[in-house]
């Protein structure tokens, strides 16, 4: 086939996105609901939220460290399987065989070990993942692919935290019961059989010729990526340090604040609400962003989070947390497919991993320092009940704000949409 001409037929964005399903399915699992319980396992109450939010920080931080040195060595790796799935490989092995091992972990000092390796094999093969769809989509396509992903991710995060969720309110708190088992196996299953399915269903290479636009210029041929690729980052780490704070924290809450009686089950309540609504929201995003550019989708996405996020304050049930969840799930899904489109346009062509690796290491940052959030809960709630959860939420408010304010400053500094960013060299 004339590759000028090639686009991806709909199964081709199943192939590439499956992936993301495995990956969110374990990450989102560990994250939500098997570690906050093991916590509990092991810890005093009154210091559960500083024991997450070290025991995540510390998961994080490697992470933010190992996507850019596995975006460099990917970039330049020439093996049989390619340049992107030995590391697919191997990382989807050593975070599956170290999942299962939280099974037997009976300290706090050993959790934190396992999960950071964890964290690396996770990284190591979610970096070379993203690169590939810089490597094998159309430019006019990026935006339904990114939105084809992320559809994935949220549906095994969804699934999986249900499941575990349910799982795990049989849990008896101490015991290395059938559940917890039970619980860390169906993801590393599942992340396992998504491995093999793009291991044998994707190539490894470049999409020869690919189509881009015409007034682009030659940046994506050169090692350097858009002058406001770094600016946009800047955004991205608010964006997700005010989605880490809601993410780490929820079980607490609604245990501590809502006074839920089965916390696990509602959390996955919760997810199912939130990512049906992420879902829902994702495809529609992503066509609007390669229709009509990137950055009116991500304002008013921000907006809407901020505003959320403070509504969270007065939320007193269940129903009412579901109600925010929706609304917050239009505005993760507008930033997932949206705002995953315009860093792997902004990324340069040659030094994709590379690039996409930094951008990774940005965002996951943003999540790492969320995750200090724990310390600072428990810290102030001996000052009064509940109030460190009170000024987390203003905090995840203000950072969508933030993210949202430096969106629309770059928007109006370029005079253009985002989607023309991506069709133009405009001077820096």
């Amino acid at each position: 086939m004339d590759s000028i001409t090639k686009t991806l037929s709909k199964i081709e964005y199943l192939h590439i996105s499956i992936l993301g399903f495995g990956l969110a399915a374990l990450s989102t699992s560990l994250a939500q609901i098997i570690l906050p319980i093991r916590i509990l396992d092991i810890s005093p109450d009154q210091l559960k939220n500083t024991y997450l939010g070290i025991l995540t920080f510390s998961g994080m931080s490697v992470a933010m460290l190992t996507q850019p040195v596995v975006g460099y060595l990917s970039d330049r790796t020439s093996l049989g399987l390619g340049r992107r799935k030995p590391y697919i490989l191997g990382g989807a092995i050593l975070s599956t065989t170290l999942t299962l091992s939280l099974g037997v972990a009976s300290s706090y000092i050993l959790i934190v070990i396992v999960y950071i390796f964890i964290q690396v094999g996770i990284n190591v093969a979610q970096n070379p993942y993203d690169a590939m769809v810089k490597d094998q989509v159309p430019h006019n396509q990026r935006g339904q692919v990114s939105a084809t992903r992320a559809i994935s991710g949220g549906a095994g995060a969804i699934t999986l935290v249900l499941l575990t969720g349910l799982l795990m309110d049989n849990h008896l708190n101490g015991l290395q019961d059938k559940w917890l088992w039970i619980s860390l196996i169906i993801p590393s299953f599942t992340l396992c059989f998504t491995m093999v399915w793009i291991l044998t269903k994707v190539d490894d290479g470049f999409l020869k010729q690919q189509p881009e636009p015409q007034n682009q210029g030659n940046r994506e041929e050169t090692n350097m990526p858009h002058p406001h690729f770094y600016v946009f980052l800047v955004a991205g780490f608010f964006f997700t340090l005010a989605a880490g704070i809601l993410q780490t924290y929820t079980l607490f809450f609604l245990t501590d604040v809502v006074k839920l009686d089965n916390p696990a089950s509602a959390i996955g309540i919760l997810a199912a609400v939130v990512g049906a609504t992420i879902l829902i929201t994702l495809y529609p995003a992503g066509l609007l962003s390669d229709r009509l550019g990137r950055s009116q989708l991500l304002i008013v996405s921000g907006i809407k989070g901020s505003i959320c996020s403070l509504l969270l304050c007065f939320s007193q049930n269940l129903t009412h947390v579901l109600l925010i969840g929706i609304l917050m799930g239009v505005s993760i899904g507008v930033f997932m497919s949206a705002g995953r489109a315009l860093i792997t346009d902004l990324a340069s062509k040659s030094q994709t991993a590379t690039h996409l690796g930094i951008a990774n290491l940005v965002l996951v940052g943003g999540l790492a320092v969320s995750k200090l959030g724990g310390i600072a809960i428990d810290s102030l709630n001996n000052i009064q009940v509940d109030l460190g959860y009170y000024v987390l939420l203003g905090i995840s408010s203000a950072s969508f704000a933030i993210g949202t304010v430096l969106v629309s400053i770059l928007n109006k500094k370029v005079g253009t949409n985002f989607k023309e960013i991506s069709h133009s060299s405009i001077d820096a």
